[in-house]
C-alpha cells in the first residue's frame, strides 16, 4: 500500500498469536513496522505483541537504555479536515545522550476546532515531558523529569469554559537487576511535587510512583512475565472561589502477570492474572470532598492438550470481579452510586481430524451476579445471569472439488432479578433461548470459477417468566438460503455475485394479532478489475426488496399474510484508483443510492417515501519523501453528496428541499528527522 507496509503471513501470524487479522494489520499500521519484525521484537522481549510498541515509546526516556553518543531530532505536523472540524497537530521529539548522560523531550500540541452553525468552539491540548538521567552503573540511573499539561476549551453557547494547568515535577531513579540467568527484572521511582489547576479543583502536594517489571524463564518449560504500577498523591485540594479546602489522597494499584508451563509441549498450561485497584478524592458538584473507588480484579487458567495440529482441546476457567463506588461528596450520606459484578466462566474448545473428516466444537458456561444497591432512594436490584453455549463446525470435503460444511448452535441465557431494599420497578425475569444451523457446500472446478450454496434455519424465543408480562413473549423463526460465485473472466477481470432470500416468521402466543412476517430479496454483484498495473476498477451493485406484513384471520377460520409495506433499496458504486508512483495514489469514488417504500392503504398499494442520494469522493493518498530527512504521508479528497426525498399524502408527493454537502476531508502529516 501506499506506506510501504506488508501484511504476508497475516492469518497465520494471527491465529499463532491468537489475535484477529484486523487487529493485527491496526498495530502493523499504527506503528509503521512490518509483521515480521513486530513478531520478532514481542519474542526477543518476551511480551505480547500488542505491548511491543508502548514498550518502545516509553524506553526512549530510559537512561539505561541510551546509546554512547546520540542526537536525534524529529518534528512532525499534521492537518486533518472534515465536513464541521478541523485539527492541527504538532510534535516534537529531541533525544540527546553523551556516555552516561540522556535528555529527552517530547512535545504535542494539539488545536481543534469545532462549527455548530453559526458558532465555532476551540480546543487546546498541550503536553510537554521532558527527563533528564545519569548512568551511574550500568544498572542504575538517576535523574528528574517534568510533566506539564495544559487544556483549554472555549464555546461560545457555553456559559464556563473550561481549562486546566497541570505541573509535575519528579527525581526518578532506574535500575534493572539481573538475578541469573533467566531471571530479570526492572525497578523505577519516580517522586516530586504536584500542580494542578481546573474549574472544579486547585490540587497541590506531593506525587509518586512506582514501577516495575519481572521476567523469569526456566528452559523451556516455565516463563513468568509479571509487570506492575502503584502511584499516589498527597495533596490540599481546594473548590475555586469557595473556603472548602481538605486534605486529600489518590492511589492507583496496577498489576497484571501471565505464568506459563510447558508452552511448547502436548500439554500446556497458561495463567492469567490481574489485580486494578484505584481511590480517587475530587470536588462533587456541591463542592465538598466526594471519592470514587474502582476495582477490576481476575484470575484465568488454562489448559491446552495437542497431539499435532489438528488433535487439539483445551480448558478454560475464569473467576473476575469489579466494583465502582462513588460516595456523595455529602454530610450523611455515605454513597451516592454503588455497582459490583461476580462474575465466573467455563469453556472448552477442541478440533478432531479423523480422515477427510474435521470437527470444531465450542463448549461454555458464563454466569454473573450484577448488584445496584442505590438505584434510588429506596434501594435498588440484583442480576444473576447464566448463559450456556455450545457449538460444532464440520467439514468433509468430497472428491477434489466439492466440500460440505455443517454448523450448528444452541444458547440459552436466563435473566433473573431480586430486590435490594425497597426497590418498585424490579426488572422482569427472562429467558432467551437460540438454536440455529447452517449447511453449506462449496464446489471449486479450478482455479477461474467457484461458487457454493447454504440453507442456514434459526430458532430465538424471548420468554418473560412472570404471568403479567407474558404478553411479550415471541418466537422467531428466520430461513435464509444464499448462493453465491465468483468467476475470473479474464486474467485481470473477476465477477462475484451473491444471492440471499430470507423469510423471517414472529409470533407471538399470548398476543397473535401481533404476529409478524418480513421477507427479503438481495443479490449484491461485483466486478474487480485490475486495467494496468497501476490502475484497477471496482463496481458494485446491490438490490434488496423487502416485504412485509401481518396475518389476518378469514372466514374458513385460517390465517393469511397480508403484506402491508415493501421497501425497495438499490445501489451502484464505483471505485477508480490511479498509482502513478508508488508512494501516491489516486482516487474516484463515485455511488448512488435509492430508497423507494411503499404501503397498503384499503386494496391498492400507494408509495410512502422515495429518496434518492448521489455521493462523489476524489481525492489522493500520500507517502512522499522530501528530501533526505522528510515524509509527506496521509490522504485528502473533496467529497460532494446530493439528496432529495419526498414523503407522499394520498398519493400525492411533497417533496423535501434538495440537500447538498460540498467539503475537503482528510489529513496530511510532515515528518521530518535529523
Amino acid at each position: 500500500d501506499t506506506l510501504g507496509l506488508h501484511v504476508g503471513r497475516l492469518f497465520p501470524l494471527a491465529d499463532s498469536l491468537q489475535l484477529t487479522p484486523d487487529t493485527l494489520r491496526a498495530i502493523s499500521v499504527r506503528y509503521r513496522s512490518p509483521l515480521e519484525r513486530l513478531v520478532h521484537l514481542a519474542d526477543s522481549l518476551g511480551m505480547p505483541v500488542d505491548s511491543v510498541g508502548p514498550f518502545l515509546l516509553r524506553e526512549r526516556f530510559n537512561a539505561l537504555s541510551g546509546s554512547a553518543n546520540a542526537s536525534t531530532f524529529r518534528y512532525n505536523s499534521g492537518y486533518s479536515l472534515a465536513q464541521a472540524t478541523s485539527s492541527w497537530t504538532n510534535g516534537a521529539d529531541w533525544n540527546y545522550s553523551n556516555r552516561a548522560l540522556l535528555i529527552h523531550n517530547s512535545t504535542q500540541i494539539t488545536m481543534d476546532r469545532y462549527i455548530a452553525g453559526q458558532y465555532t468552539s476551540l480546543r487546546q491540548v498541550r503536553s510537554s515531558v521532558t527527563e533528564a538521567g545519569w548512568r551511574l552503573t550500568p544498572q542504575v540511573s538517576f535523574g528528574g523529569r517534568a510533566n506539564l499539561d495544559r487544556f483549554d476549551s472555549s464555546d461560545p453557547t457555553s456559559i464556563n469554559n473550561e481549562a486546566e494547568i497541570k505541573n509535575e515535577l519528579q527525581l526518578s531513579l532506574r535500575t534493572r537487576q539481573h538475578r541469573g540467568p533467566g531471571l530479570t527484572s526492572e525497578l523505577n521511582l519516580f517522586g516530586g511535587v504536584l500542580d494542578l489547576s481546573n474549574t472544579r479543583q486547585i490540587k497541590r502536594g506531593f506525587s509518586g510512583e512506582l514501577n516495575g517489571r519481572l521476567r523469569a524463564t526456566r528452559g523451556g518449560w516455565l516463563t513468568h512475565e509479571a509487570d506492575g504500577q502503584l502511584t499516589g498523591n498527597l495533596a490540599r485540594t481546594q473548590v475555586p472561589h469557595t473556603v472548602f479546602e481538605s486534605n486529600t489522597h489518590d492511589q492507583s494499584v496496577n498489576l497484571h502477570g501471565t505464568l506459563g508451563v510447558l508452552p511448547s509441549g502436548p500439554m500446556s498450561f497458561n495463567f492469567n492474572y490481574t489485580l486494578r485497584d484505584s481511590r480517587i478524592q475530587a470536588p462533587a458538584d456541591s463542592g465538598r470532598i466526594q471519592v470514587v473507588t474502582s476495582q477490576n480484579n481476575s484470575l484465568e487458567g488454562a489448559m491446552r492438550l495437542r497431539q499435532g495440529n489438528d488433535r487439539t482441546v483445551s480448558f478454560t476457567g475464569r473467576l473476575g470481579g469489579t466494583r465502582q463506588l462513588q460516595n456523595a461528596g455529602q454530610v450523611g450520606v455515605i454513597q451516592a452510586s454503588e455497582s459490583t459484578r461476580h462474575d465466573r466462566s467455563f469453556l472448552t474448545d477442541g478440533r478432531y481430524v479423523f480422515g477427510a473428516w474435521s470437527l470444531d466444537g465450542h463448549f461454555s458456561l458464563n454466569g454473573a451476579i450484577s448488584e445496584y444497591p442505590h438505584r434510588d432512594a429506596s434501594g435498588g436490584y440484583g442480576e444473576s445471569l447464566f448463559v450456556r453455549t455450545v457449538d460444532a463446525t464440520l467439514n468433509r470435503p468430497i472428491g477434489d472439488h466439492l466440500i460440505a460444511r455443517a454448523n450448528g448452535t444452541v444458547t440459552l441465557s436466563s435473566y433473573r432479578y431480586y430486590r435490594i431494599g425497597n426497590y418498585k420497578t424490579l426488572p422482569v425475569n427472562n429467558d432467551q433461548y437460540r438454536q440455529s444451523y447452517r449447511v453449506e457446500g462449496i464446489y471449486t472446478p479450478g482455479q477461474k470459477f467457484n461458487t457454493g450454496v447454504a440453507l442456514e434455519v434459526i430458532r430465538s424465543l424471548a420468554i418473560n417468566i412472570p404471568a403479567a408480562s407474558t404478553a411479550g413473549n415471541n418466537e422467531n423463526h428466520t430461513y435464509r438460503a444464499e448462493w453465491h460465485w465468483t468467476y475470473r473472466l479474464l486474467p485481470m477481470l473477476t465477477a462475484t455475485q451473491r444471492n440471499q432470500m430470507t423469510a423471517d416468521y414472529v409470533f407471538y402466543d399470548f398476543s397473535p394479532d401481533n404476529n409478524r412476517l418480513t421477507l427479503g430479496y438481495t443479490i449484491a454483484t461485483s466486478l474487480n478489475a485490475v486495467l494496468t498495473p497501476r490502475l484497477s476498477l471496482d463496481l458494485n451493485h446491490n438490490s434488496r426488496i423487502q416485504p412485509s406484513g401481518a396475518y389476518s384471520l378469514q372466514p374458513d377460520g385460517g390465517e393469511a399474510f397480508g403484506r402491508a409495506d415493501e421497501s425497495r433499496n438499490y445501489s451502484l458504486g464505483a471505485r477508480v484508483v490511479y498509482t502513478p508512483t508508488p508512494g501516491l495514489a489516486l482516487t474516484v469514488e463515485p455511488s448512488y443510492l435509492s430508497i423507494r417504500r411503499e404501503s397498503a392503504v384499503g386494496t391498492s398499494f400507494l408509495p410512502q417515501r422515495t429518496s434518492n442520494t448521489l455521493n462523489f469522493a476524489g481525492g489522493a493518498s500520500l507517502n512522499v519523501p522530501l528530501g533526505m530527512h522528510a515524509h509527506l504521508t496521509g490522504d485528502i479528497r473533496r467529497v460532494f453528496r446530493d439528496d432529495r426525498s419526498a414523503t407522499y399524502s394520498a398519493g400525492q408527493p411533497v417533496p423535501s428541499p434538495l440537500s447538498e454537502t460540498d467539503f475537503w476531508t482528510g489529513g496530511l502529516q510532515l515528518t521530518w528527522d535529523m
